[in-house]
């Protein structure tokens, strides 16, 4: 299995990964990006993990397919949750001349086709489904598997700081263009907080929100620089979620978390006519999604704050 990709890709991932390794327990081969089966699939009955560096290079990513193809040796099957097609993917299904490849994209010898307006969640799992077609995704989307040590410190400091109150969890930091203005989520944290005095808000940026911080320091809780780990264990401890297109909306997601997410016009579309929200947006959690095509400056707080509280009621 190979599979390369963004932060929040590995989350989308997840579910497909994991109905594959219950296919084949303790035989799988993961070729992946450093860092990505510590930090995400360590929960995986693997046989074996390589790591190889994959370079963005305009749309696709490059690798040392050679290097690959030496460290995973026999293959007899070889499947792929790439979105991308690159001759370096093309390299490896040559070198490694298996039985039978499977992907989604044209390199191997049977190539998913390409549904667009699915989630990324159900278009990934299409890999394992084709195995097996009695594999239902539900089955296999639930939270990560973090260290006992995560949870036990995140309750902890929620009980110490936040005694009996409910938790709204805030992330908006990605990419510029995907972002809502920091003045904007700060002014929606102190509406949102003034009219529901039994919540407290948990920032997940690594900037503190500066109009509220006076106002309601004691209810916005903040701590900068969190390891990932123990920000998707804060996310599950949450009653409520407002984000970004990012990572963080698809840990809440896997949570079953409510949730907000919010996306500009760089977001809109993925395919004619359908909203891009519906391919990286929530799947399983309830949710609302909030997209303007003039760009996150133009969503509205107000609108956001009705989101919210519509998901309360």
């Amino acid at each position: 299995m190979i599979f390369g990709n963004a932060i929040g890709d590995h989350l989308l991932a997840l579910p497909a990964l994991r109905a594959l390794a219950a296919l084949f327990p303790s035989r799988l081969a993961l070729i992946c990006m450093p860092g990505s089966r510590r930090d995400f699939f360590s929960e995986l009955p693997l046989r074996l993990v390589c790591e190889v560096e994959m370079h963005d290079r305009g749309r696709t990513r490059v690798f040392d397919a050679r290097r690959v193809a030496r460290r995973v040796g026999r293959c007899d099957l070889l499947l792929s949750l790439n979105s991308w097609s690159s001759p370096s993917a093309r390299k490896l299904v040559r070198l490694l001349s298996p039985e039978l490849s499977v992907g989604l994209t044209p390199e191997f010898q049977v190539a998913l086709s390409r549904t667009p307006a699915r989630h990324a969640a159900e278009w990934a799992f299409r890999v394992p489904a084709h195995l097996d077609p009695s594999l239902r995704l539900a089955d296999f989307a639930y939270p990560m598997r973090l260290p006992r040590r995560c949870r036990a410190r995140v309750r902890q400091f929620l009980r110490e700081r936040a005694p009996g109150k409910r938790v709204l969890a805030v992330h908006n930091e990605t990419k510029p263009e995907k972002m809502w203005p920091p003045l904007h989520c700060a002014r929606l944290i102190e509406s949102f907080l003034e009219r529901h005095p039994d919540f407290v808000v948990f920032v997940l940026d690594f900037h503190r929100p500066r109009p509220c911080a006076e106002k309601f320091k004691d209810r916005v809780l903040h701590s900068p620089g969190l390891p990932l780990e123990y920000a998707f264990a804060a996310i599950g401890q949450s009653d409520l979620f407002l984000g970004v297109n990012s990572c963080m909306l698809h840990a809440a997601d896997l949570y079953r978390v409510p949730g907000v997410g919010l996306f500009g016009p760089r977001n809109v579309r993925y395919g004619p006519g359908k909203k891009r929200y519906r391919h990286w947006g929530f799947c399983f959690s309830r949710h609302r999604h909030i997209w303007d095509p003039r760009g996150m400056g133009h969503i509205a707080e107000a609108r956001v704050l009705r989101a919210l509280e519509s998901l309360l009621s």
